[in-house]
């Protein structure tokens, strides 16, 4: 993996040398630390920022930057997973080595996936989670998230969450943060920077939202060289691309070799494509531009020129000292490709890092896994399997074939009674009807209410699990992949976040994280 990696991880020496050896001109880092003390100040983050501020200032510091797009009311738990990474990653990465290392956490707020970022799922003792969405026609076509800014209809939302959030004496201090961060008139990168970015900030990272028209001019640069590269660098990619498939590994990102890794945000975000020689063409709305026409355009507002996901870490690189970068499993994998654009821009890769992963588990949801002798990665399978297992371990008699084969048994002991008594004493025959219509009777009764009471024990075993199933597996996914911090911050306070930073195991593990009553 060395060719489509050339930087390891797992080598803090080698990762901070070859950082340190990448040009970082004082006057940019004097930029960019501008910028990230503007966004602070914006965001309402400087009172957590600040001696971070003032190590990203040393002249040797480096970085280690993750980024996520900014989901509604803070993503889904990954989101916190991967800063929380990237935060762990540069202190060891400081500790082994003496070099001043400050994590980045990157806003990716120039992506336009809207369907992405507008839904957020609170546990709410239902079987899967409650969504709760921001309405899609709300926010203007084809734009990026930067450029959506919340309408009223975001507090009915926070209502739906305050409804849905856990009572304890953490809650109310949540939804103030909740209620000022997601606010009519804030934007969409900007309440996220406010509420998820602050938690990052408290922990030591540089919030960075990357649609800041004055950090896009500091990387014009990066802009000016793909525009001039003319496609060559999207033909590097499809190379890599092959060449991964040739070594028996997926090419993530797929690649024509005639379009820029940029976009161009007029009316709405639109895909360059190189239409001919000096030329390139918009691809929504088909508008043709000279090369001279579309450096104008975006060097007069920077603001209208965003990185593709290819382009994105150079961008990243140019207007930061970065060792490492954080991703999740899809990041690591079309980072092979990446690596691959660098060597046009004359610059040298970081290393990769892949994210921890976790899986909180409650603990009512420990006490279902404990009853029906489960363990936790059981509930990633086909849940009905499951369920059959578990009712079988608990109510192992057949209850209805077992009161039909005894009842006639029943019948025929009546039967040699009623023979017997007769056979003394004609007289006693209503007698020994009326003994076995009781105890017919009787054994019917019986047999109505254990049903009664193994068809409720049935419902609520399967509804546990049901419900256990949607806390650890929520609609068959991972939990990190869709659910809220939300619930977990309301029900157990500043000590959960502790407990996430103790219990997130070593980069590209994935661990449980048992949540046993208050951790605040």
């Amino acid at each position: 993996m060395r060719e489509f990696y050339p930087s390891d991880f797992r080598d803090p020496a080698g990762i901070a040398a070859r950082a340190s050896a990448r040009g970082y001109p004082a006057k940019r880092r004097a930029e960019v630390a501008g910028v990230l003390r503007k966004q602070a100040a914006r965001f309402d983050l400087m009172d957590v920022s600040g001696e971070s501020l003032a190590r990203f200032e040393r002249p040797n510091s480096i970085a280690v930057v993750a980024g996520q797009q900014p989901g509604l009311f803070g993503g889904p738990l990954y989101t916190l997973y991967k800063a929380l990474t990237a935060i762990a990653f540069a202190r060891d990465l400081e500790r082994a080595t003496g070099v001043p290392a400050v994590p980045i956490f990157w806003i990716a707020s120039d992506d336009h996936d809207f369907e992405e970022v507008r839904r957020a799922f609170l546990n709410d003792g239902t079987p899967e989670p409650t969504a709760l969405e921001y309405p899609a026609d709300l926010a203007p076509r084809g734009v990026s998230v930067s450029r959506v800014t919340f309408g009223p209809a975001v507090e009915a939302i926070v209502r739906a969450a305050e409804s849905l959030l856990p009572v304890s004496e953490y809650r109310e201090d949540l939804l103030a943060q909740l209620r000022d961060a997601y606010a009519p008139g804030r934007g969409w990168s900007e309440a996220f920077a406010r509420f998820l970015g602050r938690i990052a900030a408290t922990e030591g990272a540089l919030v960075f939202d990357a649609s800041d028209e004055e950090a896009k001019e500091i990387a014009m640069p990066v802009f000016e060289r793909e525009i001039a590269l003319r496609g060559k660098s999207s033909e590097a990619a499809k190379e890599r691309g092959e060449a991964l498939s040739g070594s028996g590994y997926h090419a993530q990102i797929a690649r024509s070799g005639n379009e820029l890794n940029l976009f161009y945000h007029g009316r709405e975000r639109e895909a360059v494509r190189v239409a001919g020689p000096g030329s390139f063409r918009l691809a929504t709305s088909n508008q043709e531009l000279t090369e001279s026409k579309l450096l104008a355009l975006i060097r007069n507002h920077p603001a209208d020129v965003s990185p593709g996901v290819l382009l994105r870490p150079l961008m990243q690189d140019h207007l930061f000292p970065t060792a490492a970068y954080v991703g999740g499993p899809a990041e690591v994998a079309y980072w092979g490709q990446v690596n691959a654009l660098y060597p046009l821009f004359e610059m040298e890769p970081p290393a990769v890092v892949p994210r921890c992963g976790a899986t909180l588990l409650e603990a009512k949801v420990s006490k279902v896994l404990e009853r029906f002798r489960l363990e936790w990665p059981d509930l990633s399978g086909d849940v009905e399997v499951v369920i059959g297992k578990a009712l079988r371990a608990l109510l192992p008699e057949d209850f209805p074939t077992l009161f039909e084969r005894e009842r006639g048994t029943i019948d025929d002991a009546f039967g040699r009674i009623e023979a017997a008594v007769l056979g003394f004493d004609p007289s006693l025959k209503s007698a020994v009807e009326t003994s076995a219509n009781k105890t017919k009777h009787e054994s019917e009764v019986l047999e109505k209410k254990l049903m009664q009471v193994w068809k409720r024990r049935q419902e609520e075993s399967v509804l546990q699990i049901r419900r256990a199933r949607g806390h650890l597996f929520p609609h068959g996914g991972l939990q990190e992949r869709s659910v809220s911090l939300l619930g977990y911050a309301a029900r157990y306070g500043p000590g959960f976040l502790g407990r996430l930073r103790g219990s997130l195991g070593a980069p590209g593990s994935h661990v449980l994280v048992p949540l046993g009553g208050d951790t605040g």
